[in-house]
């Protein structure tokens, strides 16, 4: 608490203040990438925000930036599940979006990732599978986004 006392006139008391606590590390970085957001969001006039909620830590904690940043009635989530994604995944995620109070929808990749995968059938003909395929449904995540948004 920090207060300042007239010494000249009887110790009166002139103002009287709680210092707020220091903030963790965490917590100053965490509201700064709120601030960063929200006025990135803001200043470029933007509805809202879309966000691919997959169930995993970085959807998670960018889910709830944006929430913090402009209000969970600014905010929506996509689910896309494919055969990478676990049960446990899709319901984290359902769970965060219900506990922000955020407003979600789901779109299943697995016949969009089977097109793909049908198209490049004669690039990957003899290949071994890796990687690549499960970064595919990387960008089908990322064109469906891109429309919605």
């Amino acid at each position: 608490m920090t207060i300042e006392i007239d010494l000249e006139h009887d110790y009166k008391v002139l103002t009287q203040h709680k210092t707020p606590p220091e903030l963790l590390d965490e917590e100053k970085i965490y509201n700064v990438l709120v601030l960063g957001v929200r006025d990135y969001i803001n200043k470029n006039g933007f509805p809202g925000a879309l966000v691919g909620l997959s169930g995993g830590a970085d959807s998670a904690l960018t889910l709830a930036i944006a929430a913090d940043a402009i209000g969970a009635d600014n905010v929506s989530a996509l689910l896309m599940p494919s055969r990478y994604t676990s049960n446990m995944s899709i319901e984290d995620a359902i769970a965060q979006a219900n506990t922000l109070s955020v407003h979600y929808s789901t779109i299943e990749i697995e016949p969009i990732f089977e097109a793909f995968l049908n198209a490049l059938t004669a690039e990957f003909t003899g290949l071994p599978q890796d990687i690549t395929e499960e970064n595919l449904q990387a960008r089908v995540r990322g064109t469906l986004l891109m429309a919605i948004s």
